[in-house]
């Protein structure tokens, strides 16, 4: 594969490496009490962590740090499994607040935001795949997406379904992340298997690079036709 010869790729895998080992290393503690007190909660341990990543998606924080989270707290399936379904419940929120409340006050804050202008232009010629391409490939925070969607023309459908799978290698790249950083920083597994997850994380940036290029590639293509 031509994508591991290049230097830039070995760059930037080991700034994500290091990212991510400082960041698990800084907020290390903190995942511990955070996993502690979850614990405590006993079956609604879930719905609590849904409940706050939902509300940080309103309030348009950045929900990479909770999506490492799902991986240092939950691992990897699971991890991938709750923060999915916790960023579409966001997501969808933020959709709805759009549509009623909020929605000349968001128009204004877009016409500020001419990248997504050239969106809203592709949308109408692209529809659904819009969403999907601009979900993998990172132009734009996920919290100008949620509202900018919601006034579109887009149907509701388009916009859950599309969303929902645009963002799952997203979230399991920063889950991986999160799950590998703390297995790491607790030396947790032998060697071998330590070795095994440094493979799948090597295999994880690839595909992660390879996707956003394509995505972005496909995207400029859609908003030149519009």
């Amino acid at each position: 594969m031509r994508l591991l010869r290049r230097k830039r790729f070995w760059l930037f895998v080991a700034t994500i490496a290091v990212i991510t080992l400082i960041s698990v290393l800084f907020l290390k503690g903190w995942f511990i009490n955070l996993r502690s007190w979850l614990r405590t909660l006993g079956p609604w341990s879930i719905p609590m962590f849904i409940a706050v990543y939902v509300l940080m998606t309103l309030a348009g924080l950045p929900n990479a740090l909770l999506m490492l989270g799902s991986g240092t707290l939950f691992g990897f399936s699971k991890g991938v499994l709750y923060a999915s379904i916790a960023d579409i419940l966001g997501a969808t929120a933020c959709y709805v607040v759009g549509k009623t409340i909020a929605r000349k006050q968001i128009k204004k804050w877009l016409a500020k935001n001419p990248k997504f202008l050239e969106i809203d232009k592709a949308i109408a010629r692209k529809g659904w795949k819009i969403i999907l391409l601009t979900r993998l490939s990172p132009v734009l925070p996920s919290s100008v997406l949620n509202y900018g969607f919601s006034c579109t023309k887009v149907k509701f459908r388009d916009y859950f379904i599309f969303t929902w799978i645009g963002m799952l290698p997203v979230i399991a790249f920063y889950v991986y992340l999160g799950s590998f950083g703390f297995r790491m920083m607790g030396r947790e597994g032998s060697p071998q298997s330590l070795l095994l997850q440094l493979s799948g994380l090597l295999a994880t940036v690839a595909t992660a690079i390879y996707t956003t290029r394509v995505a972005k590639r496909a995207l400029a293509q859609a908003e030149d036709a519009a």
